[in-house]
């Protein structure tokens, strides 16, 4: 029917801004996994969402400490290398959502030591 919409996998610029306008939120990242993780770094990735402009990454040690988060345009990356605040031998929370104007997914959490 006429209410039926169908979005290529990359969408012009002009056409995202459009969604965003209609308040469209995009939905959660799927598949995030660590993908390397050597001394003082790590690097996730996940499986694009749909709609989204850019995805929020935030970090934080599950005892406390400082939330670090990091933005990654959707049309460049589905993976981020994170570096900042990384300690050895503790555990981290990792959350990404995905993000269309100022609308942000539900969160994908992940964690690692």
């Amino acid at each position: 029917g006429e209410n039926s919409f169908i979005f290529p996998d990359t969408l012009a610029a002009a056409s995202l801004d459009d969604i965003a306008t209609s308040g469209y939120q995009p939905k959660k990242p799927k598949d995030v996994k660590i993908v390397d993780s050597s001394q003082g770094q790590i690097e996730v990735s996940w499986t694009p969402s749909k709609c989204a402009s850019m995805y929020d990454v935030t970090y934080q040690q599950v005892t406390g400490g400082e939330a670090i988060s990091k933005q990654v345009q959707a049309l460049h990356e589905n993976s981020i290398l994170l570096v900042d605040g990384l300690v050895s031998c503790s555990e981290f929370e990792i959350r990404v959502s995905a993000v269309l104007g100022d609308e942000y997914s539900a969160e994908a959490v992940l964690s690692f030591t």
